[in-house]
């Protein structure tokens, strides 16, 4: 038997003692953070900008490389101009106008199109040894692109043909000189050898066609001869037989006529030039010859009359002093009359 408590209360047991909890301290209350002053905003700015700057640049360019992975396979379009060549036939000529290129789109992905370059797409061969005039369609397949990139467009789409028959003709060669020789010379002669050449071409263009040129061969302040090769200028798709040729050029000394009116007739030799009259006092003189010798015999000539040992009246021959050798000479009139003069009478002697 469990022996009774013999602590009673006064009304019987007492009660049981309560068991205690152990008091928990609160929390102390939150307050508000202050507002940041201007320094603490600063050294915030600065922490947000260069803290963790390695990680905050590798993570920049993650994001640019998964950026260029995704877009570099999406498609684009871009143009290029491709050169155009012909294969003619023989026994035609293409007479209307060449389209020398043409404006094509291709389309690809962009790393595929960064890559591609126009200057290493062959040229658009277009064979037309067996077309007539007509329009010629350029396909797709006579293009020839790298992998992955294909043609979307292409202009012009036709080129325009139109043919002639071809013919054999021969015609002169004609130098083409420019400038002048050196004053008081001339050209006296140009001529080529071969003097002819064979050209091949339209029918058409040959038929107007009298002579072919040559390259410009200068002349000035030529006073020689000479011998030059050039080159012979057929028109556009005309083949000639031969394309240099030699050129010979020939410069003389210039000649000239020139007519000197009204020179005054000196009277020359042993007599008293003040004891004759010549009639007519003045003549004309007209000089042939090289133009250098006919200007320096100018102011160096002068037309004469010799006196006879007598003094009777005649007609005399007009002769010119200082004509250098190689000048021509006219007079006009050639023989003048020649009469004395008498004296003048003394005057009367004062008595």
């Amino acid at each position: 038997m469990r022996p009774r408590s013999e602590t009673l209360g006064p009304l019987g047991r007492s009660p049981a003692r309560a068991t205690r909890q152990p008091t928990m301290p609160l929390p102390p209350p939150v307050l508000p953070e202050p507002p940041p002053q201007g320094g603490a905003i600063r050294r915030w700015l600065h922490g947000a900008a260069f803290d963790n700057v390695g990680l905050k640049f590798l993570s920049i360019v993650l994001a640019v490389t998964v950026f260029l992975l995704v877009n570099t396979d999406k498609d684009r379009e871009i143009t290029a101009r491709i050169g155009v060549s012909y294969t003619l036939p023989e026994d035609k000529v293409l007479v209307s106008e060449r389209i020398d290129e043409v404006r094509i789109t291709v389309k690809g992905s962009w790393r595929r199109l960064r890559k591609f370059d126009e200057r290493g797409v062959e040229r658009i061969n277009l064979d037309l040894r067996r077309a007539s005039s007509g329009e010629i369609a350029i396909q797709s397949d006579m293009i020839h692109l790298p992998a992955g990139v294909t043609v979307t467009s292409i202009s012009p789409r036709f080129v325009h043909v139109t043919f002639e028959k071809r013919v054999d003709r021969v015609v002169e060669i004609s130098p083409a000189v420019t400038g002048r020789p050196q004053h008081g010379y001339v050209v006296a002669e140009v001529k080529a050898a071969p003097a002819t050449v064979e050209l091949r071409g339209a029918a058409s263009t040959l038929a107007a066609l009298a002579a072919i040129r040559t390259r410009e061969i200068s002349l000035e302040g030529r006073t020689d001869s000479f011998v030059v090769e050039s080159e012979v200028l057929p028109p556009e798709d005309v083949k000639a037989s031969t394309l240099r040729v030699s050129v010979q050029v020939r410069i003389d000394e210039e000649l000239v006529t020139r007519k000197l009116p009204g020179l005054t007739v000196a009277l020359t030799g042993d007599g008293d030039p003040a004891r004759w009259k010549v009639a007519p006092a003045q003549v004309d003189v007209t000089l042939t010859g090289a133009l250098l010798a006919v200007e320096k015999a100018r102011s160096a000539l002068r037309p004469v009359v010799r006196l006879p040992a007598d003094s009777k009246p005649r007609e005399v021959e007009i002769t010119i002093e200082g004509l250098p050798p190689g000048i021509g000479v006219k007079i006009s009139p050639e023989h003048a009359k020649l009469t004395p003069v008498k004296p003048a009478a003394a005057p009367p002697r004062a008595p």
